[in-house]
């Protein structure tokens, strides 16, 4: 059996041992700063009349998203980053897609959060000579869950427009193959 998504995705990255040993260790500072984040990244939304319609479209569901992001946030330092991660951060993009969320919002999200994490990590690793290499471990799994997420809004994108059109996933295949030769 081949290499699954997240392992060669790992690779692709060059996510190493260190760099998610890195990520493990800056754990508490996300969990530190993780209300503040969320609160800024939800003001951020509502400046958006897509984003804010998707989030009042059900009573209750800022606040539920507001412990997902967390959530979210915190496991970035998880140090795991297995098929339960990306089974995981698949869901999210999943849901995104479900809820009608374009991907240019998912990825503007990401640029948010990591404008408001880097300052947060130079103030708490000031005089870390590691510094430096925790940004980058941060961006790598972040990009991780960013081509995650992207690849979840592929597939079910595709499935939606076999479920459309009656095509065959086969016969779309050949079609795309067809149109990129």
């Amino acid at each position: 059996m081949g290499e699954t998504f997240i392992e060669e995705m790992k690779r692709m990255s060059r996510l190493s041992e260190a760099e998610r040993q890195l990520l493990a260790e800056m754990k508490p500072v996300l969990e530190k700063h993780a209300p503040q984040i969320v609160e800024a990244f939800y003001a951020q939304l509502e400046q958006f009349d897509r984003t804010r319609d998707i989030l009042h479209a059900q009573p209750g569901r800022i606040e539920r998203l507001k412990g997902h992001l967390a959530r979210w946030l915190i496991r970035l330092a998880d140090g795991q980053y297995g098929e339960d991660y990306h089974q995981e951060r698949y869901r999210i993009g999943h849901r995104h897609v479900e809820v009608g969320l374009e991907p240019r919002f998912v990825i503007g999200a990401m640029s948010f959060c990591r404008t408001m994490i880097a300052p947060i990590i130079e103030q708490e690793y000031a005089n870390d000579p590691q510094k430096d290499a925790r940004r980058l471990a941060l961006d790598k799994i972040m990009d991780l869950d960013l081509n995650i997420m992207l690849q979840s809004y592929d597939d079910k994108r595709i499935q939606q427009f076999l479920e459309v059109t009656g095509f065959s996933k086969e016969l779309f295949e050949n079609m795309i193959a067809g149109a990129a030769g």
